[in-house]
């Protein structure tokens, strides 16, 4: 049995992806097998591209908290001319700002894409300093 979803097919017994390809062999073992006379399925519940745009949405929702608070410190460095944890600071601003730039193409479910942002998350937050990375600590958990 298959399912299909707007940019792949998922094989149900495996969950491996096949992406419409001509050249791809599952794709053509698809193809033979819906010439036999069956049918692709649809997917159950929100179509994929919504997830991800509500995993995007909730990613937006919860890294501003985290921005603000890096907002603070980035201004109190600056005051202090630390240049150096500024920039720091910064980088950490923007891996935040790239966490809706994850491909989340790979995640089957909602809880898939959670997983996959909040790995992000902890990555950023361990090249941190101990004191900059008390700001991800609510995110995390």
């Amino acid at each position: 049995m298959y399912t299909k979803f707007e940019t792949y097919i998922l094989r149900d017994a495996d969950r491996a992806i096949i992406p419409f390809d001509e050249q791809n062999s599952d794709y053509q073992a698809v193809k033979e097998w819906i010439a036999a006379g069956n049918v692709l399925a649809e997917p159950v519940g929100p179509a994929h591209a919504a997830l991800v745009e509500q995993a995007k949405a909730e990613i937006r929702i919860q890294r501003q908290p985290i921005i603000s608070i890096l907002d603070g410190l980035q201004s109190s460095a600056l005051v202090n001319g630390d240049m150096a944890r500024a920039q720091v600071i910064e980088t950490a601003k923007q891996g935040l700002r790239d966490l809706t730039d994850l491909d989340l193409s790979a995640c089957m479910t909602f809880e898939d894409m959670r997983l996959t942002v909040k790995t992000r998350y902890l990555q950023l937050a361990a090249a941190l300093p101990v004191e900059v990375r008390k700001a991800f600590s609510e995110a995390v958990n």
